[in-house]
């Protein structure tokens, strides 16, 4: 049995959003939400308090999905930092003793960021495989709303 259920999206760091987005469209079919600010980062990487402001990057998600595709617009000095297949995102009801479980199974928490402007208690919880991917852990009553919404589904208002 896994530890944790399905992932619903894919977070791909890049280097130019409008960039990516424009392939994405053109090689996948693939259309946009809004570009937005990302919560911010508040733990840096092994649990230690982030250094500077803590800025999210501006982000997107794909309409089509799930699973869906996050473009995450390069963030130097945060867990954004590198270009490329960044982290697996999961659904979680109670994001942070899954976390906890993760970190007691072997994967530490590597990084943590706060859901919405505002939020002062993280909803997103990062741990990193030994092969550099990380799995991104989001408090389902925290984010789920706000995706909803985002992805303009029925109801979500």
């Amino acid at each position: 049995m896994p530890t944790i259920p399905a992932n619903y999206h894919a977070g791909v760091v890049v280097n130019n959003l409008e960039q990516a987005m424009s392939e994405l469209t053109e090689m996948l079919g693939l259309d946009w939400g809004p570009v937005l600010r990302s919560g911010h980062q508040i733990l840096g990487k092994h649990g230690i308090a982030a250094s500077g402001d803590g800025i999210g990057p501006l982000m997107t998600i794909s309409n089509q999905g799930p699973p869906y595709i996050e473009l995450l617009q390069r963030v130097p000095d945060t867990i954004w930092d590198r270009p490329g297949l960044h982290h697996l995102g999961f659904w979680s009801a109670d994001a942070r003793g899954d976390s906890d479980l993760l970190s007691s199974k072997g994967f530490p928490l590597q990084a943590a960021a706060v859901v919405l402007s505002g939020d002062t208690d993280p909803g997103v919880f990062y741990h990193r495989t030994s092969e550099g991917l990380y799995l991104e852990l989001v408090e389902m009553g925290r984010g789920g709303p706000g995706l909803a919404h985002y992805l303009n589904f029925p109801g979500a208002d």
